[in-house]
Parts: structure tokens; C-alpha cells; sequence
């Protein structure tokens, strides 16, 4: 089959969000006997290793079937005779809804609002992560029970990671590291690291928080400035809070992930908490670092189950510091890395992406609703004040 693989996010060398998924996803297709390409934002260009072929126009006409998450679609690609996957994995509503308002996240918040009547009733099958997004989406197609909805988390690469890491620069040789992987959003909760952080007084660890702009975007969610600001008002300073001040290629992550003792990323309550799936830990899974998570969201409870490492209950910073002195132990250390390299296979793309590749080839075009109904609750969520969140 001929399959278009679309995000709104660059691909490259240096990706991050959804073209990382998106990248991994074509990759799958194209292991399993598919045509695929591979279309990115503005600036994309192959990344380094095997995969197909990137281009930023696409041929739609080309494509017999389309996998993209839903909020950027053209409107193009709910038109034509093409099989429609939509890719729900990311809860970009429930990220809006938690960002401050301004201008911009309320013009975003109604164009992705938009979005959603159309995709729910062009799609052939929807791809989400996680129960709690099973359960949304589900919802969501109640007049069209029968458009499969079938659960794709994020993966890990079908290779270990070579051992081989780099010093970051700030953080002295002797100390271990928390690692923030990732960036920052309003949505997510470093304040409670730092403040865990300024309890551990003397002990020799370094949180470091990369800072650099995420490829294709202006600026960062935390920048240098604004993150050792942040670590003064807790009266830390460097090197007990370290940036990462540039981003990594995706295919040298293993350099900086086998320097960290710990892969935090905790998270502020809320629907976005409990829809998430948070990818930036499964790259923890994938180099056997211990997480340190917040309770709420599918990941967490994994961790929790295979003794993945710590999940501590949102805000307390208390409660963080000891978990994050117990996971540095050395005991805990072995017992938590032996637990993720034990449990890895499973996650594999090649095994993660499984039910997309069972589905594709004998999926039907479920019985389709109408797009002029879709096109108009479409235009009425564009206008000012009109796009409510979906429940």
C-alpha cells in the first residue's frame, strides 16, 4: 500500500514532538512492505539511518492511505478515496487548555477544535495511547462505533544504546545527574524538582534542563535566564542546576542519557496529566535510566507496576527529595536498570506499531458520516469564543 505519514513538526537530524513518532511510525510501514513518505514541516530533511523518503508538499493523489494526528490536517486530506488514520496520541486539546491564554493559544485552541468534527467523521481508524486516551477517543466516535481504536503507545528503538557517553559541560565529573528530558510547558511541573532539589542541601547531583529552542520553533519553553532564575528563588546555583544549552541530534541522545543516574519529568494536575503519555520517559526505558514521575497519566502507572523507578505524588517536594535520595542509592540504582532492560523488548516500534501493521492492509473504509455536518461545527469552532473543549 501506498501510505503518507504527515506531522506538523520538522524532521531531521534534530526532531523532537510528533516528528519523532511520525518518523518511527514510516519506518515500521516500510519494514513491512509498505511505500511510504514521509512529509514534515518546513525544513525537513532525512534523518540520519534507514527510512523512507521526506518531503515537506506531498502528493495527496499519490497516497492510499494517510496516518496523521488530527488538529493539522489540511482540509484536503479528509477529501478523496484514501484510507484516513488518525493518530490521536497526542492530547493537543488538553495541552492548549493548560496553557496561559493569549491571542496565539486561543487561535491555536480553536484551529485544532476545528479539526476534530471533520476527523471524527473522515476516519477509518484511530490510533491513541494509553487507557485513558482509549476511553476518550471512544467517546468521542460513539455515532461511529464501528472505527477500530486501537492503542499504539510511544516505542524504543530495536536496538540497545551503545555505552559510550559525554560529560555535559557544568556538571563536575563526581556528581550524579537528574535529567529534565525535554522541554518545559505549562503543563509540567520543574518548580517542584528545583524545590526537591534545594532539599537535597549538600548533596553532589546536578538537575540539568536543556534550554535550547525544540528544531522549528523561535524560542524555548525555559530559556538559560529564565531556568537559573528559577533555580535562584530556591537558592540553588550551578552546578546544582545545569542547562543543556543545545539540542540533541536524536541519533547521539544515548551520549547524554547514559550520563544520568535519573530521568525526571514530573507534571502539575490536570485532564492533560491524565491523557498524556509521556514519550521523553521511554527513552529512559530504552537506556535503562530510572524515572522519576508524577502519579496521574499511563506511564506513570507502567513505571509503577514494573519498578521502573519513582512515582511521587504531584507538588510534594518533600516526598520528591526522598525519592529522588532513594533512587540514587546503589541498590535502587541496579534494582530499577534491571527492571528496564528486562521489560524493553516489549516496547520496540516493531512490536509497539504491531496492531497498526495487522490493521492497515485489510482495513475497510468504515461507513463514513457526512463532511458538510463536519465542515460546519468546523467553522462554527474557528470563530472567537466558540471553540469550548470537548469533554
Amino acid at each position: 500500500m501506498r501510505v503518507l505519514v504527515l506531522t506538523d513538526d520538522r524532521v531531521g537530524p534534530l526532531m523532537a514532538g510528533s516528528a519523532l513518532r511520525a518518523w518511527e511510525l514510516a519506518r515500521v510501514l516500510l519494514d513491512a512492505g509498505h511505500e511510504v513518505i514521509l512529509a514534515g514541516a518546513a525544513g525537513s530533511a532525512h534523518p540520519e539511518g534507514h527510512g523512507p523518503a521526506v518531503v515537506e508538499d506531498p502528493r495527496w493523489s499519490w497516497a492510499e492511505a494517510v496516518v496523521a494526528a488530527p488538529w493539522s490536517l489540511p482540509p484536503r486530506a479528509f477529501l478523496g478515496r484514501h484510507l484516513l488514520i488518525v493518530d490521536g496520541a497526542t492530547p493537543l486539546l488538553a495541552e492548549l487548555a493548560a496553557m496561559p491564554p493569549s491571542p496565539l493559544v486561543r487561535r491555536r485552541r480553536r484551529t485544532a477544535a476545528a479539526r476534530l468534527p471533520l476527523a471524527l467523521a473522515r476516519a477509518d481508524a484511530v490510533l491513541a495511547a494509553g487507557t485513558a486516551q482509549l476511553r476518550w477517543w471512544r467517546r468521542q466516535l460513539a455515532a461511529r462505533p464501528s472505527v477500530p481504536v486501537v492503542d499504539l503507545p510511544f516505542g524504543i528503538p530495536e536496538d540497545d544504546p551503545p555505552p559510550d557517553f559525554e560529560p555535559i559541560a557544568g556538571v563536575p565529573a563526581t556528581w550524579a545527574v537528574v535529567l529534565w528530558w525535554g522541554g518545559v510547558w505549562p503543563w509540567l511541573d520543574l518548580e517542584t524538582l528545583l524545590a526537591a532539589r534545594a532539599r537535597l542541601g549538600r548533596t553532589p547531583l546536578s538537575v540539568v534542563v536543556p534550554t535550547a529552542p525544540r528544531p522549528g520553533a523561535a524560542a524555548a519553553g525555559c530559556s538559560r535566564a529564565q531556568l537559573l532564575e528559577a533555580a535562584h528563588r530556591h537558592g540553588l546555583e550551578p552546578p546544582q542546576v545545569v542547562p543543556l544549552e543545545s539540542w540533541v541530534p536524536y541519533a547521539e541522545r544515548h551520549r547524554v542519557l547514559n550520563r544520568a543516574a535519573l530521568l525526571a519529568v514530573l507534571h502539575r494536575q490536570g485532564p492533560e496529566a491524565e491523557l498524556s503519555f509521556r514519550t521523553r520517559a521511554l527513552d529512559g526505558l530504552w537506556a535503562a535510566v530510572p524515572l522519576l514521575l508524577s502519579e496521574g497519566g499511563a506511564v506513570a502507572e507502567l513505571a509503577r507496576a514494573g519498578g521502573w523507578g519513582g512515582v511521587v505524588p504531584v507538588g510534594q517536594a518533600e516526598l520528591t527529595a526522598a525519592a529522588i535520595h532513594l533512587l540514587l542509592g546503589r541498590r535502587e540504582q541496579e534494582r530499577c536498570r534491571a527492571a528496564l532492560a528486562e521489560q524493553r523488548e516489549s516496547w520496540r516500534w516493531s512490536v509497539v506499531a504491531r496492531p497498526l501493521v495487522e490493521l492497515l492492509p485489510g482495513l475497510p473504509a468504515a461507513p463514513r458520516a457526512p463532511l458538510a455536518p463536519a465542515a460546519l461545527a468546523a467553522a462554527v469552532r474557528l470563530l472567537p469564543r466558540a471553540a469550548e473543549e470537548p469533554s
